[in-house]
């Protein structure tokens, strides 16, 4: 009975590493998900890269209900930056 409690803990600390390591992609899709309500249906025009030893991410977000976003972070623990992109009928800025 003693040892329930350190157990508890070291699976919530492995739960809690499971999620830090997630993907860049899935952190992409749950926050567009929140603050936009897209639910991303595939990413295009992915851009990827290492400076001085930080993750950069640049890329094209497709929601299921046909809007599209640029989406980009320059540090792993900060949240993306999105801008919606006008519909292909209007001008292609993005």
């Amino acid at each position: 009975m003693r040892y329930r409690l350190p157990v508890l803990l070291v699976g919530v600390v492995l739960l809690d590493a499971g999620l830090a390591s997630a993907g860049w992609q899935e952190d992409l899709a749950l926050e567009l998900r929140v603050a936009k309500g897209c639910t991303v249906v595939f990413l295009s025009r992915v851009v990827e890269r290492s400076v001085d030893g930080r993750q950069i991410v640049f890329a094209k977000a497709h929601c299921e209900d046909g809007r599209v976003f640029d989406a980009s972070r320059t540090d792993p623990m900060m949240p993306f930056d999105f801008k919606e992109c006008p519909p292909p009928s209007g001008p292609q800025a993005c």
